[in-house]
């Protein structure tokens, strides 16, 4: 990974596109703790959960 590129977050469970941080719209934490975040795929245009 070079030093411009941000960590993937996952994958669009629709199309497969990698889903970004800077596709998020927005980002919760859980009961349990966890941080969760809904996003917008690049690839289908989708809002996405990232697998």
């Amino acid at each position: 990974m070079s030093a411009h590129e941000s960590p993937q977050l996952g994958a669009c469970p629709f199309c497969g596109e990698k889903i970004l941080p800077r596709h998020i719209l927005i980002q919760y934490e859980t009961a349990s703790g966890e941080e969760e975040a809904w996003t917008e795929c690049p690839g289908c245009g989708e809002v996405v959960h990232p697998t």
